[in-house]
């Protein structure tokens, strides 16, 4: 890919940082756009937003709020919506042709209901329907519908469906050492921090056709060390299975990243 200067929001965060690690590494240039740093960029300020993508070939928006958590819906709405809009319609306006947008694996709803939906089948992939009804998940439908509209525009957006993005220290604390249960309604899924980024910067790769892509993007094993088969039966057992499984295989399918931006996770916790 040649040498491109690519604004990132959220560049203070935890996905945005490693995004500018990568790009920096790579040889691209970054402008980073965030609330804290030394030139702060408030993504709510349209013409603030304006000013800072001046000079860049490329879009990564990872800005936002990470959970719904401690927030009211309506400023959740209001920042994970608004703050998308701005990125991607003042983009547009100056003749960026490429965005690369932070979706969720909570789109599908059973991170965050306030009562368990459950899941009706797996794996999990790019057509599994969505069934959400919180405020977080429906935020990340409207940044893949607004992504959807740019690309009409003539725009290529790629819109990554991020599973829980955790390091290998954070994937053995939150879902290998916590009781099994407790990760039931993701099953016991996750991305790698630095897998997570990469799949950012291959997504700025020119496509030619599917100019609008959406991605599932989560590690091919679970965060346990039980069979996957066994958690399932044990703690989702009306969960319909597609496929067969080994060992610690992933309930989540990404043949569609692998095909189009040529994306797999190539690494596991279990080795760190």
């Amino acid at each position: 890919m040649r040498q491109m200067r690519i604004w990132v929001s959220g560049a203070r965060g935890k996905l945005g940082a490693e995004v500018c690690r990568q790009l920096i590494g790579a040889g691209h240039e970054v402008i980073e756009a965030d609330l804290t740093g030394p030139e702060p960029v408030d993504l709510m300020d349209r013409e603030a937003v304006a000013r800072s993508l001046r000079g860049a070939d490329a879009i990564v928006h990872c800005a936002g709020i990470a959970s719904p958590e401690n927030i009211e819906p309506v400023r959740l709405f209001e920042l994970n919506t608004i703050t998308t809009f701005n990125a991607l319609e003042e983009a547009w306006k100056q003749g960026i042709r490429t965005a690369v947008l932070a979706s969720s694996g909570s789109i599908y709803g059973t991170a965050w209901s306030p009562d368990e939906i459950g899941t009706p089948d797996v794996p999990i992939d790019e057509n599994t329907e969505l069934r959400y009804v919180d405020p977080y998940a429906l935020t990340k439908d409207v940044l893949e519908r607004m992504g959807q509209t740019y690309a009409r525009r003539g725009v290529q957006v790629t819109a990554l469906r991020f599973h829980w993005i955790l390091t290998p220290d954070e994937v053995r604390r939150y879902i290998a050492d916590a009781p099994p249960e407790d990760n039931r309604r993701n099953l016991w899924g996750y991305v790698d921090l630095g897998e997570a980024a990469r799949a950012c910067t291959l997504s700025l790769q020119p496509r030619p056709h599917n100019r609008f892509a959406t991605l599932v993007i989560a590690a091919e094993d679970t965060g346990r060390y039980e069979p996957t088969a066994d958690l399932l039966s044990h703690y989702s057992p009306n969960t319909k299975l597609h496929t067969a499984l080994t060992g610690t295989a992933s309930l989540f399918n990404t043949r569609q990243a692998a095909n189009l931006i040529h994306w797999t996770h190539q690494s596991t916790w279990r080795t760190h």
